[in-house]
């Protein structure tokens, strides 16, 4: 398990070789998920099969899961490209929350669910930081309980989406809902316009740990694309791309970070 220091460490290596790689084409805000604009803005029609902004639908209850955005099939270009170059990946339909998960909905998780309270979770599923700004159990604190939750697990994280019949998204999937429905997709937990790197909402993937490239070569070294490997990303001023893998690739399943949340997606009816 890494201290808090060597988690520092890492993440502090990432945006090192962030900066040295994106050089001089850095967006104007620098934030966990920044992007200097949407690919495909809102206010301008998209090619088929993307003709439609994503359409939220109510969720089953006001305690319990959220809003879902319909993400329609599409395209996905990988950040770093394959040993062939860059190739796209055809990604199906899926549904995914209009937002991540909320301190009072995961207060009812643990209600239904008491392994999964900060007293009785097992250490190999979750380190002593999971929940630690609550104040008990079945306490949210004072923070509001409308604000995302953070410091959990990705054990736990898995387990809420399956209690709600749902998953976590796959990265590919993140991306592409980043790519179109544009900045609003993120979220901060910060008050007001000071949002920055620090305050910054970041989340977990199903598969946080892998890099989807366009060749899928399992024997591509994660370490080498973040620091000696920067001309393979498809687009080398995507500062916030650099950030958000580097970020996930320094992840370990048990981590519960201040700034980590998480939302549910499912595949499309």
């Amino acid at each position: 398990m890494f201290t808090a220091k060597r988690r520092a460490r890492w993440g502090m290596l990432g945006v090192v070789c962030a900066l040295a790689l994106s050089g001089a084409a850095r967006p104007r805000q620098v934030a966990a998920h920044a992007q200097d604009a949407p690919r495909e803005p809102l206010n301008e029609p998209a090619p088929a099969p993307e003709a439609a902004d994503p359409a939220p639908h109510a969720a089953a209850s006001s305690t319990r899961g959220a809003l879902m955005m319909s993400i329609p099939a599409g395209d996905y270009l990988p950040f770093y490209k394959g040993k062939s170059g860059a190739r796209s990946l055809v990604v199906p339909a899926f549904e995914i929350a209009a937002a991540p998960v909320t301190r009072e909905e995961f207060l009812s998780f643990v209600r239904d669910n008491p392994r999964w309270r900060r007293s009785r979770v097992g250490r190999l599923f979750a380190e002593s930081s999971y929940l630690s700004d609550w104040s008990d159990d079945l306490n949210l604190g004072a923070s509001p309980a409308s604000r995302a939750v953070t410091g959990v697990p990705w054990f736990a994280a898995k387990a809420y989406c399956a209690s709600l019949g749902q998953r976590l998204p796959s990265t590919v999937e993140w991306e592409r809902a980043l790519k179109v429905v544009g900045p609003a997709f993120v979220e901060t937990n910060a008050e007001g316009p000071r949002a920055n790197l620090v305050a910054s909402l970041w989340e977990w993937t199903a598969d946080f740990n892998s890099v989807p490239l366009a060749d899928g070569d399992p024997n591509d070294s994660v370490a080498s694309l973040f620091c000696g490997a920067g001309a393979r990303a498809t687009d080398a001023t995507d500062y916030g791309a650099f950030l958000r893998y580097s970020f996930r690739s320094s992840l370990k399943a048990d981590f519960a970070l201040k700034n980590l949340g998480f939302r549910c997606a499912e595949s499309a009816l």
